[in-house]
């Protein structure tokens, strides 16, 4: 069983008699309603500022261009990232802990306080992920839905590995695609003299083909560049991704692989 607590910034309409209806799926096909109308907290409408600089996953300390409006302590959202602190000064947050999110986030990005929350409990996840869905209410009228994804990829293989998760969504970003071919292979196993077995290697790509789960996800277990050594004191091999191998293929190649546990496609290529 798993324990979820989602965190969301109100919208700019947001008010007092603002209420959120929230739901989630397991399996990207049936929905249960948890709140079917939560009432809004205040200040309602979330306060929101920008990034003074470029600002990199894991720093302690974010530099926005005001902090004045923002909580002494509190949660935010810098793109994907969700962001904790607890303290600040006049521009600063500080004591900051990172709950998502990798890479850099560019200088003058939208920073929001995300002071509506919601604790989802007991929750038995089968397809390595959770999806919510929530729509504000206010005056009779409801938005257009947000989504919020709950990852739990597999573990990975060892202290050396990181998970790369692969979303495979529809055009507009909405509907997820399952049952879609994903291969992930590195050029050569040439880094690996050290250990025995193949490693995505390109010589076996057959071998590297997953497809999509309901939720439009596939899960690679990649070396971290940590592990890995190039006797001739070259660059790191990257591993290469292909979406829906043949025809139509997308390629896409990964420029890290990070000294974590898991991360999106999307966060290191």
């Amino acid at each position: 069983m798993t324990d979820v607590t989602i965190r969301w910034a109100g919208p700019a309409d947001a008010v007092a008699s603002s209420t959120y209806k929230i739901e989630r799926s397991l399996d990207n096909a049936a929905w249960t309603v948890l709140a079917a109308a939560q009432a809004s907290t205040s200040p309602y409408a979330s306060v929101y500022t920008t990034l003074a600089s470029n600002t990199t996953y894991g720093v302690a300390t974010v530099a926005l261009t005001s902090a004045t409006s923002f909580s002494s302590t509190g949660y935010g959202w810098i793109d994907d990232a969700l962001i904790q602190w607890t303290g600040k000064s006049v521009i600063n947050l500080t004591g900051v802990v990172w709950h998502s999110g990798y890479g850099t986030y560019a200088a003058a990005s939208a920073v929001y306080e995300a002071h509506e929350s919601y604790a989802d409990t007991g929750i038995t996840i089968s397809l390595n992920a959770v999806l919510y869905r929530i729509t504000h209410t206010v005056s009779g009228l409801g938005s257009p839905p947000a989504y919020l994804w709950y990852y739990s990829p597999p573990v990975p293989a060892s202290n050396r590995h990181c998970v790369v998760i692969v979303p495979i969504g529809a055009d507009l970003g909405v509907d997820m695609q399952a049952v879609v071919s994903v291969q992930a292979y590195l050029a050569s196993d040439a880094q690996f003299s050290e250990v025995s077995g193949q490693h995505l290697d390109s010589n076996a790509l057959n071998a590297n083909l997953q497809s999509t789960n309901a939720f439009g996800l596939a899960f690679f277990q990649c070396w971290r560049d940590s592990a890995r050594f190039d006797s001739a004191g070259g660059v790191d091999a990257k591993y290469t991704f292909v979406l829906k191998p043949g025809s139509g293929s997308l390629t896409l190649t990964a420029s890290t692989i990070p000294d974590r546990d898991w991360v999106l496609l999307s966060q290191i290529i």
